[in-house]
């Protein structure tokens, strides 16, 4: 059984696409579910919360801080906490396969039932399930 209650960050420059994935994952029940338009603000948050969370979601290209990058260092912190890197763009899935900080793996456009198939599974691997 998936607690709904663990903490999860959207983190996608993009505001209304971070707003509806956010907003999807919270219509099913996740009731932490933050967004970020900014992952520097999302590192600092995870950094000051980083035993609550569960899940960090991130588009790959951002300004400041890439995706990739973000995962890395929220890894880097904790590494219990699973990771979902996401992309319009192409992505040499061997460089971060290697770097063991990404858990999954989307293509966008993403459809809402692949995103929240995508964040249960993650949680429902995590100890913290």
């Amino acid at each position: 059984m998936t607690n709904k209650t663990q903490l999860l960050s959207i983190v996608d420059d993009e505001h209304d696409i971070m707003c509806l994935f956010r907003d999807a994952l919270s219509q099913i029940g996740y009731s932490n579910v933050l967004g970020f338009t900014d992952s520097m603000l999302a590192l600092e948050h995870f950094k000051l919360n980083r035993s609550n969370y569960t899940l960090v979601l991130s588009d790959f290209r951002m300004p400041t801080m890439n995706g990739l990058e973000l995962l890395t260092k929220v890894k880097a912190i904790n590494p219990s906490v699973k990771t979902v890197l996401i992309s319009a763009f192409e992505v040499n899935e061997e460089d971060f396969e290697q770097s063991n900080c990404v858990d999954a793996f989307l293509q966008k456009p993403i459809s809402i039932p692949d995103l929240i198939d995508a964040v249960e599974t993650q949680i429902s691997t995590s100890h913290l399930a």
